[in-house]
């Protein structure tokens, strides 16, 4: 022993675990267990939610041994929620289910064998010749300190090796299931679960054509797949809606009504992508094909599209007028671009439009060019979408309160002037918007409104290329 400890000092190995070998062996407590891994996966099928959600369903072979076992189903997401994991299937019944994540990492090798013998490897600097000693782990808090022979140690002098993987940790995650199984055999076992850590987003691409009134539109479904397992060959669903989460499992999770479910989603994955169906009130997109999706990866593919959607461009300018009356000149502001597109069959459309970002170019003689993007929220057929795309550089407006008149203690009038200039070489029609207090009436005004809201209201204007548009008005508001 001496010799072993005048040669560490030599090397002069002191600081922290160089590594940490792992030497696996079968844990004798583990020896009952029937392990259920990926490789016994026949079926698989994703249903991904917007909200970083996502319902698993899959199938697994098994040969059940007789009488009560355990099955130890590996392979699963870190994320899963536990008290959603439900095990069915014909041939036996389920007693008990525990989700297991304790996983095998190096502090945690340490802290399990606390208490217990290890083995240090030295290795001589100059000849490169190891030595292993045994040692007695007595603590790995604030630092590891060791037992060797009739020394404390509060340096590993080499890297620790151990013999197993210490009783309670776990190489992956993993579902064990105690079962019970009258006569054994194969069988098929269904298991469905909910998971974090899946997510998907659409991409919209829009192709604006030269005359501004027609784009081409494409969509690419954004998958994102943030868990630890990885998806070969899965059926997959896209829902687009946001659900209630209270984590709580599946109402019926008899083995019978999960088989069903089952068949019932591979059948529906054979729809075309592009041709969404309505599902309790919200709507699903399946993929034709199977698809796979390693951890930790991105992938994109294509949802939808369509040619020659019509679309509507329009100038407006908000928070320009107002019955609050003010000393100052406002502007001069650049009016803000918006597309508006009827979500309609008769427009080039008609289907459900899931939420994301749309993105619009037009082509120059240079290229293209990108205008700008804007969020998309959940568009259902009928209905309209609009895209704020910037400002427009050469439509600018200015406006002044030109009178503020106090009728009485609860009642004012007031009047503003807004201006809005074109120096474009056509005509254009503009968008002027304001909010006024509760009790407003309009008494005079030079362009009729138009109510958006209650308190909310809106003036078209056309405005003459190179040249300009004033609109006047007074408004009463009365505070009762």
């Amino acid at each position: 022993m001496t010799g072993i400890m005048t040669s560490a000092r030599r090397a002069g190995i002191t600081g922290a675990v160089a590594g940490v070998l792992v030497t696996t062996l079968a844990a004798a407590s583990l020896a009952a267990e029937v392990r259920v891994g990926e490789d016994a996966r026949s079926t698989v099928s994703l249903t991904v939610y917007n909200q970083d959600l996502a319902l698993i369903s899959e199938t697994r072979r098994i040969d059940l041994p007789s009488g009560q076992s355990k099955l130890a189903v590996v392979g699963l997401p870190a994320s899963l929620l536990p008290q959603t994991a439900r095990i069915g299937g014909e041939g036996f019944r389920v007693l008990e289910q525990s989700f297991d994540a304790n996983l095998v990492s190096q502090q945690r090798l340490l802290e399990a064998s606390v208490g217990q013998d290890v083995r240090v490897i030295r290795t001589h600097p100059t000849t490169g010749e190891e030595t292993l000693v045994t040692a007695r782990l007595i603590s790995v808090s604030q630092g590891i300190v060791l037992q060797i022979g009739d020394r404390i140690e509060t340096s590993v002098p080499g890297r620790i090796v151990f013999d197993r993987i210490p009783e309670g940790l776990r190489e992956k995650p993993t579902l064990v299931t105690s079962i019970e199984s009258q006569a054994g055999g194969e069988s098929e076992l269904a298991l469905r679960y909910l998971t974090g850590g899946l997510s998907w987003s659409a991409d919209y691409v829009a192709e604006l054509n030269e005359a501004e009134d027609r784009l081409d539109l494409s969509a690419m479904v954004t998958l994102r797949n943030n868990t630890t397992s990885r998806f070969e060959d899965a059926a997959l669903r896209l829902v687009a809606g946001q659900v209630n989460l209270r984590t709580h499992a599946p109402a019926d999770s008899s083995p019978a009504m999960m088989m069903r479910s089952e068949a019932k989603f591979a059948g529906a994955a054979e729809a075309d992508m592009s041709a969404p169906q309505s599902v309790s009130d919200r709507y699903v997109y399946d993929l034709a094909r199977p698809v796979a999706i390693g951890a930790r990866e991105t992938k994109q593919i294509s949802l939808l599209s369509a040619d020659g959607v019509a679309v509507a461009k329009s100038y407006r300018f908000d928070g320009l007028a107002s019955a609050h009356g003010g000393a100052n000149e406002i502007g001069p502001v650049n009016a803000s671009i918006t597309l508006e597109i009827e979500n309609g069959e008769e427009t080039g459309l008609g289907l459900p439009l899931p939420a994301g970002v749309v993105r619009v170019y037009q082509a120059d003689r240079a290229g293209s060019l990108f205008l700008g993007e804007d969020s998309l929220s959940h568009t259902p057929k009928g209905e309209k979408a609009e895209l704020r795309l910037g400002d427009a550089f050469d439509i600018t407006a200015r406006a002044k309160h030109t009178a503020v008149d106090r009728i009485s203690r609860d009642t004012y009038e007031s009047e503003q002037e807004i201006v809005v200039e074109n120096a474009k070489g056509e005509a254009v029609s503009v968008e002027v918007a304001g909010f006024f207090p509760q009790g407003w009436k309009m008494l005079t005004e030079t362009s009729p409104h138009e109510k958006e809201t209650a308190n909310q209201v809106v003036w078209k204007l056309e405005v003459p290329a190179g040249g300009s548009t004033a609109l006047t008005y007074r408004v009463r508001v009365s505070r009762q």
